[in-house]
């Protein structure tokens, strides 16, 4: 190269020590680049060349197109007016390492090959949907139960005849059409109460009376009971009131049997009776036709009772009974004839002929027994049965009860408290207690005649575990004096 610039035909590269750019000369108009021979050095045969087609760039000529050959450089040559490659190559270099490199998306598969990640991820998700629908299978089993249980629970207790009995009345000895709370009078004493215990009437009617109607009003109440329930000991105890016992009825003045406040004014003068005479207060009653209780009975299966001879055959015994039940059912007489004695199996008119014996042993009081038996094995039927089986009992049993008991209390009764109970047993303790009552011929008629003074107090100790004081009842005409009554009597002495 000229080092002063002095040739035209040669310039310098930039970074070559010249700090002006060479001037290249003009090519010749019409001029062809000459191609470099294979003797030209390197450097001189890229500057020439180079010139050449700068010129013709200018001219507008355009060179002969012929592959150029690449003149082999001297071994050992280098050249000043050259870049070396190398360098080059490390500028790039270094370029490149200042660049953060791009990240490599992966391309989807075209073959279907699945990764086992994606497997993983694909098992969970089916695992994930699999799961959901099983869950959503399982709450629309549950919402089904729920619904038809709300739909079977509506339908059982459309089966009930609910009572308001919310300001019943009846017509009093004068005539007058009242309400039975305003002939209740407010006790000096508070009445004894316990918020685990709940006191409830349980009542058989008579419906062969030609005054009967639904309302429970002009049929004698055959079974008088009171069932308490003690929510916390879990306990169920009964006392079971004579229907011949002599009490005072609200809104007469005179003493009557106590069965007849049934026929007077219904469930509610008689529950306002038995509250009276007890100085308890009882939350609920129900009713049910004692003639149906044959039904109630089938429906469990029938009962188990301890039948004597003379109960058997004699005037007014269990045959005899049966006979008039089956003359009322248009049966034969003789039909379901019992033939044995002892510890048999009863079915409903069976066993609703056992419980109305009157005539034999001891009157009202063993008639009494035998009903609370009737009951007692008709709860242990009940109880034995399957779930299916308390389903089709209580189907068909509820629409033989009259009550004023709310249908949340039945459900909490029926549904929590009674299953939740190991042993169910029935207390049972009788009314009138044995030497607090005279019985007999009164008069035209045969009655008992009790001093409910001495009864209270264990009533008050069976029920409740303690005795309060409470406001004297008014004595029946005839019947033993509080002083001649016991006052020791060991409650489990009287329990039956």
């Amino acid at each position: 190269m000229d080092p002063n610039n002095n040739d035209s035909s040669y310039f310098e590269f930039p970074g070559s020590g010249n700090n002006m750019p060479a001037r290249r000369p003009a090519a010749a108009p019409g001029s062809q680049p000459s191609y470099p021979s294979a003797q030209q050095p390197v450097n001189e045969i890229s500057a020439e060349y180079l010139s050449q087609l700068q010129d013709m760039a200018v001219s507008g000529n355009q060179p002969v197109r012929q592959p150029a050959r690449r003149p082999a450089a001297p071994q050992g040559y280098v050249s000043n007016d050259t870049i070396p490659v190398n360098s080059i190559k490390s500028d790039l270099s270094n370029h490149r390492k200042t660049q953060t490199p791009a990240r490599r998306t992966s391309a989807p598969s075209n073959d279907g090959y699945v990764s086992p990640l994606q497997k993983k991820k694909q098992k969970q998700n089916k695992k994930k949907k699999v799961g959901l629908r099983i869950l959503a299978g399982f709450l629309g089993v549950l919402i089904g139960i729920v619904c038809f249980g709300l739909w079977y629970r509506h339908y059982l207790y459309s089966q009930i005849n609910f009572i308001d009995s919310a300001n019943a009345t009846i017509i009093d000895e004068s005539g007058n059409v009242v309400e039975i709370a305003s002939l209740r009078t407010a006790t000096e004493h508070e009445i004894i109460s316990n918020d685990n215990i709940h006191n409830f009437l349980l009542i058989g009617i008579d419906s062969r009376s030609s005054s009967y109607n639904s309302s429970g009003t002009g049929g004698l109440s055959d079974v008088n009971m009171v069932l308490s329930i003690d929510e916390e000991a879990g306990t169920l105890k009964m006392i079971s009131i004579a229907r011949d016992s002599y009490a005072y009825v609200p809104g007469y003045s005179y003493p009557m049997k106590i069965n007849a406040a049934m026929s007077y004014g219904g469930p509610e003068l008689l529950k306002a009776t038995v509250e009276d005479q007890l100085r308890i207060n009882i939350d609920g009653y129900a009713y049910v036709n004692f003639y149906k209780m044959a039904n109630v009975i089938d429906e469990v299966g029938g009962v188990y009772c301890y039948v004597t001879d003379s109960e058997l055959g004699a005037e007014g015994g269990l045959n005899h009974n049966l006979a008039e039940l089956n003359n009322l059912a248009g049966l034969p007489s003789d039909t379901d004839a019992v033939s044995s004695s002892g510890y048999i199996w009863l079915n409903g008119r069976q066993a609703v002929a056992y419980a109305r014996i009157r005539h034999v042993g001891n009157g009202d009081y063993e008639r009494s027994e035998r009903q609370v038996e009737v009951l007692r094995s008709l709860l242990d039927q009940f109880m034995a049965m399957s779930l299916t089986g308390k389903a089709a009992a209580i189907d068909d049993i509820l629409g033989m009860i009259s009550t004023n008991v709310p249908a949340t209390d039945i459900d909490y009764y029926a549904l929590n408290f009674l299953p939740s109970l190991n042993n169910v047993e029935i207390q049972y303790m009788q009314l009138p207690i044995e030497g607090c009552f005279y019985s007999g011929m009164y008069g035209d008629e045969w009655s008992i005649r009790p001093n409910w003074n001495a009864m209270i107090p264990y009533v008050q100790e069976f029920f409740y575990g303690e005795t309060t004081e409470f406001d004297a009842v008014t004595d029946i005409p005839s019947s033993p004096a509080l002083s001649s009554c016991p006052t020791d009597l060991e409650i489990e002495d009287m329990l039956k």
